[in-house]
């Protein structure tokens, strides 16, 4: 099986990028993706948030066990705007995990408005993913040790574990922060081979673009890999983090 933990659906009003279903789903066809875990594009208001948040339920109704939510809402709403949209996903929508995306909505991961995400993701017991590389300070893999050693409990998800530039300091967050597991996207295939061999199975596929699958895969499968570290990557870890 294969699991892809991080693929989009929705317009981003941060990047302006359409993330479209029949891209995730022509993709996720041509390459034999099983499962796609799905968050919307960037949204600043929570109308345009919960018509995306509507939209991947719909997916995930239409396709059961193939598609999961995520939810995604802007930390900077009125917190009990954002603690309402949350218990809408994971309680009605039946959505998996929450994001945070430093880069897009501005946000210090340990500021008051970040860390309502750590928050939440400990009030519902679901994993949290959390952007990491461009958009430095904020979005400095570093800056998740203070905060993955407060909320030691969490299921924590680097993504882009650091975008290549930051990699030392995913390198430093794996080492310190046994529970932070990191996507591939983005990423070199010889740093995701080291550090499956330094730091055991704590890595996942993520995908982030439906454009980007066939490469993501083609890394995993072509950079010397075990057949048992490529299956942690494929699917082990991603199961076992979020409940699959």
């Amino acid at each position: 099986m294969i699991v892809d933990v991080h693929a989009h659906l929705g317009w981003d009003y941060t990047f302006d990028e359409d993330f479209t279903r029949e891209d995730l789903l022509e993709k996720m066809g041509r390459y034999d993706v099983d499962v796609q875990i799905v968050q919307p594009g960037t949204c600043h208001t929570i109308e345009q948030v919960a018509k995306q948040h509507d939209a991947i339920a719909d997916l995930c109704r239409a396709f059961p066990g193939r598609f999961h939510g995520m939810a995604n809402p802007s930390p900077h709403l009125p917190e009990a705007v954002y603690r309402d949209e949350v218990r809408r996903c994971i309680a009605e929508l039946g959505f998996i995990a929450i994001k945070l995306h430093p880069l897009a909505f501005g946000v210090n991961p340990g500021s008051q408005a970040g860390r309502r995400a750590f928050e939440a993701a400990r009030e519902w017991n679901v994993p949290l993913m959390v952007h990491t590389g461009a958009g430095i300070p904020f979005s400095s893999p570093v800056n998740l040790i203070p905060l993955a050693l407060e909320y030691a409990e969490l299921r924590i998800v680097m993504a882009h574990c650091g975008h290549i530039v930051f990699a030392n300091e995913a390198a430093a967050v794996f080492e310190r922060c046994p529970q932070v597991y990191g996507d591939t996207s983005w990423s070199p295939g010889h740093l995701l081979r080291a550090w499956s061999r330094t730091h055991g199975p704590r890595l996942m596929l993520g995908t982030d673009h439906a454009d980007n699958t066939g490469t993501e895969l083609a890394k995993i499968r072509t950079v010397g890999l075990t057949p048992a570290e490529q299956h942690a990557i494929l699917e082990g870890t991603a199961s076992a983090v979020f409940s699959l």
